[in-house]
């Protein structure tokens, strides 16, 4: 039955991502419309929007449907459920769009069970939990991870939502970003609410102070020119303490500037030897001594303690210029100590990252001394 297009009624779907409709749209041109778009007697969208979209992109006025009869609102979603449930290829938006249906659908059919006459004939552990269902039917896999998937919908930031759609991060990731979030602004609110109380106690205090040595009308301008005061000090302070810290940063660039300086120096110099030793073995193979073996063998421990003391230099270099940028101040310190536990926790990796590359690194430096050893005793 071909109908006007302009008469199809859609509704909010489930599907939201509708690329690919100029290819979809050619395949019409060519084959034709396989599967007729599906609505009910007053021609509202059941199945087949993709479909509709692409004839619109022909600029069609009419399309193929088929009629079908809808008993409720119940059966006209578990009919738009039937066509997209084993879709594997829906963003996370749009499964939690089709799971918040499943959803609607399953509690309409356990209140159904509830209020029927026949409920005891339902054999018991059939229904199951309604998350479950839920879960099973949109791909979340279990009822936790549809909570999880739940509480990512409800309290997620934007940035997160597009990431999980774009497949960038995974729902276990996502959903610990955000507990992580909102446990930060609850922490934020509560030091809000802390410093309130305590900026009032101090007023009340102040207040204290004030009520038998000024005129009672005085007391509040008092009180105010006394916080001011406060502030301005604390202001005074906190520059004081940033000149400080500039002054003892500006310290140690210059130390660590000639220390880097010094390594920089030592590199140019063991690349100036290693490439010498290299003249020395091509001028071995020219001249052909008798004792040419031995020689090049004694040769080529230089080339290699050369190259293996500049890469040595070269990551003390590494280690010295991550100092200069990372060395413990105040300043610092204090700015670890006051983060989020969420910040603590993710530095507290890195110093275990750091931690092992120092392990690994103190066992080969012990050997080094070991196999130096043992080259001066075969060299004697």
């Amino acid at each position: 039955m071909l109908i006007d297009i302009k008469k199809i009624k859609v509704a909010d779907r489930i599907r939201q991502d509708f690329s690919g409709i100029e290819e979809l749209a050619r395949d019409i041109a060519e084959n034709g419309l396989i599967n007729p778009i599906v609505v009910t007697p007053d021609y509202q969208l059941i199945t087949g929007e993709r479909r509709l979209r692409a004839h619109k992109h022909l600029g069609r006025e009419e399309v193929e449907v088929s009629i079908m009869e809808v008993r409720d609102y119940t059966h006209q979603l578990q009919l738009e459920i039937s066509e997209n449930e084993h879709r594997k290829d829906f963003t996370y938006s749009e499964r939690m769009a089709f799971a918040k249906k499943v959803e609607e659908l399953e509690r309409m059919k356990a209140k159904e069970r509830m209020t029927s006459p026949e409920k005891e004939s339902f054999p018991e552990g059939s229904k199951g939990q309604v998350r479950d269902i839920v879960a099973e039917k949109s791909g979340f896999g279990s009822g936790r991870n549809y909570d999880k998937a739940k509480f990512i919908a409800e309290n997620a930031t934007p940035e997160i939502i597009e990431g999980l759609d774009a497949g960038l991060i995974s729902t276990h990731k996502a959903f610990v970003k955000t507990k992580e979030r909102l446990d930060e602004a609850e922490r934020e609110a509560r030091e809000a609410n802390d410093r309130a109380e305590a900026a009032e106690r101090e007023k009340d205090l102040l207040r204290q102070q004030f009520k038998d040595s000024i005129p009672a009308d005085q007391v509040e301008e008092a009180v105010n020119a006394a916080i001011e005061r406060q502030q301005e000090e604390n202001e005074v302070f906190i520059a004081q303490k940033n000149k400080e810290a500039e002054k003892a940063l500006k310290e140690r660039d210059a130390k660590w500037k000639k220390e880097i300086e010094v390594e920089t120096q030592k590199v140019n110099d063991l690349n100036a030897g290693y490439k010498r030793i290299q003249e020395e073995l091509e001028a071995l193979k020219l001249q052909q001594p008798e004792d040419l073996d031995e020689q090049q063998k004694m040769a080529q421990l230089k080339k290699l303690r050369y190259e293996a003391d500049s890469n040595t230099v070269q990551l003390c270099i590494h280690v010295k210029q991550f100092l200069q940028k990372a060395a413990v101040t105040t300043l610092n310190l204090g700015s670890v100590s006051s983060a989020s536990s969420s910040e603590k926790k993710r530095f507290n990796e890195s110093l275990d990252m750091l931690q092992t590359f120092i392990d690994q690194m103190r066992p080969a430096v012990n050997g080094r001394r070991v196999v130096e050893a043992d080259v001066i005793n075969e060299s004697r």
